[in-house]
């Protein structure tokens, strides 16, 4: 069995990855359609503790470190991502396990009944395909009683489709300018998109920003409410050693020091590091049981391909999803 008899029917509705341009104007645009399905499906974004993940570069790989550590430190962890490079499993993961065709399809078949009432009511803005597989993602990891769900966003942040849940923690990567047609034409217009994940209740991550972008960031949390962390600032970090396999990085703030390392190649890779060790010990200071070994294992063993990955060294061989 593939992923093909999912993969037709998701491919029934707009997908916004593919076809050039966006189809909402935001000003008119909200997530009520989203939250009515999951209402009807009993509320499955609602998980124990969530990590939400917003920015312009690195969002995905600082969501698969955190990820890879809480599994290391043995809490069932559900990871969502997007887009895939092969197959559509990639993109919901329990402990680093692509959700299978089968458990996929089965997910489909139990939402179907409800996505087809909604879209049956006038009322309702027509879902898109990541927003249905969005919602696939809390069914699944309500299936498997994850502990807590890692979400990377899928654009912007204030409209996303993920931004239906209540997050513990929210983490905000490096902003720039993308997807202007959509989010705005400037980085502060952006950064105001990103800061929409940012919810009362959370403590709120930030990487090094623009300054336009941090103003954005700061101004959200205060009016918010809400503990930022900033890492270059309240949290730093240095390279110790890198080479081609990956690098030792060291990060130090309130919570003391941590000396980790990654298998990924790059610099940003290190800033990225630091976030996620940052979003970390925010769990751990929440309660969440977390150990340092354990994480530091975890952050070692996570695999994120196509960010500079090394195919061969002899010839020097890279793969790289450049933004």
């Amino acid at each position: 069995m593939d992923y093909s008899s999912v993969e037709r029917y998701l491919d029934s509705f707009v997908n916004y990855e593919v076809v050039p341009g966006f189809g909402f104007a935001s000003a008119g645009y909200d997530l009520d359609h989203v939250n009515e399905l999951l209402r009807r499906l009993g509320d499955p974004h609602r998980a124990p503790c969530t990590v939400h993940v917003a920015g312009s570069k690195g969002k995905g790989s600082v969501a698969a470190m955190v990820a890879s550590a809480l599994s290391a430190c043995g809490h069932k962890t559900g990871l969502y991502t997007s887009p895939h490079l092969l197959h559509i499993g990639e993109r919901m993961r329990v402990d680093g396990v692509s959700v299978s065709p089968r458990e996929l399809q089965v997910a489909l078949q139990s939402a179907r009944p409800h996505l087809e009432a909604v879209l049956a009511e006038p009322r309702w803005r027509r879902l898109t395909y990541f927003e249905i597989l969005t919602v696939l993602a809390f069914c699944y990891f309500r299936d498997r009683q994850v502990d807590v769900q890692v979400l990377e966003v899928g654009l912007g942040g204030r409209l996303d489709a993920t931004n239906v849940v209540t997050p513990d923690v929210c983490v905000i990567t490096p902003i720039s300018l993308e997807h202007t047609a959509v989010l705005g034409d400037t980085v502060e217009k952006i950064a105001r998109e990103k800061a929409g994940i940012i919810k009362p209740g959370a403590i709120v991550v930030s990487a090094p920003q623009p300054p336009e972008a941090g103003r954005v960031i700061e101004a959200a949390c205060r009016d918010r409410g809400v503990e930022l962390l900033r890492v270059g600032e309240d949290v730093c970090w240095s390279v110790a050693s890198h080479d081609l396999s990956g690098q030792s990085v060291r990060v130090e703030g309130s919570f003391g020091e941590r000396r980790v390392r990654i298998p990924l190649a790059g610099s940003f890779q290190a800033e990225n590091a630091a976030t996620a060790v940052t979003a970390l010990e925010v769990l751990r200071g929440g309660g969440l049981c977390l150990d340092e070994k354990c994480m530091a294992g975890g952050l070692g063993d996570v695999e994120w391909p196509g960010r500079f990955q090394v195919l061969t060294e002899h010839p020097l061989l890279l793969l790289d999803g450049a933004h």
